[in-house]
């Protein structure tokens, strides 16, 4: 009988670790971003999900530098689970030197902890061209946390344990010492 009821329990223990779900959206890129003063440029914030359940994800932008005005069309989007969203915004910068300034991107979703990452806006004199970067071109995010910083496949966000799995193998470890 006490077999019988540790297996239920173990079951039961397992099903209760599917049903909840996990929030996790991680900010992946930030496309890199080329102007002259006093002129405006558009780019996208790519925004993963990495838990079981999609959400609403918003973006919000911390330690713009002074001289920059960040605005996106939507800044609340719905990010599916292990889908990427983009988000398509616009920066205006004023009358500044040319130089490199920064900008943090950081992705706030009800139940998700939250993820961040620096960007760099490159002006250039206005004698030269306003073409972006190439490609092949570094993006500088070292400001990221190194957790931020690692790259996680799809397949590994998938197999992402549930809660219940750490109490299910708690209730085993439980009835195996009862024996």
């Amino acid at each position: 009988m006490k077999k019988i009821f540790s297996i239920l329990l173990f079951l039961a223990l397992l099903l209760a670790g599917q049903a909840s779900g996990s929030y996790w959206f991680k900010v992946i890129d930030v496309s890199p971003i080329n102007m002259t003063p006093n002129s405006e440029a558009n780019f996208t914030v790519a925004v993963k999900g990495l838990g079981s359940d999609g959400g609403y994800v918003q973006l919000v932008f911390k330690n713009v530098s002074q001289g920059l005005n960040i605005s996106c069309q939507k800044i609340i989007k719905y990010v599916f689970p292990t889908g990427v969203t983009k988000f398509n915004c616009t920066v205006r910068a004023g009358d500044i030197a040319p130089g490199n300034l920064s900008f943090e991107v950081v992705s706030a979703a009800m139940g998700s902890r939250i993820s961040k990452m620096t960007d760099y806006v490159e002006i250039e004199a206005a004698n030269q061209s306003t073409t972006m970067r190439s490609p092949s071109a570094p993006a500088a995010k070292e400001g990221m946390a190194p957790e931020e910083n690692a790259t996680t496949s799809p397949s590994q966000a998938e197999n992402v344990p549930g809660p219940g799995v750490a109490a299910a193998l708690l209730a085993l470890l439980l009835a195996a010492r009862r024996r």
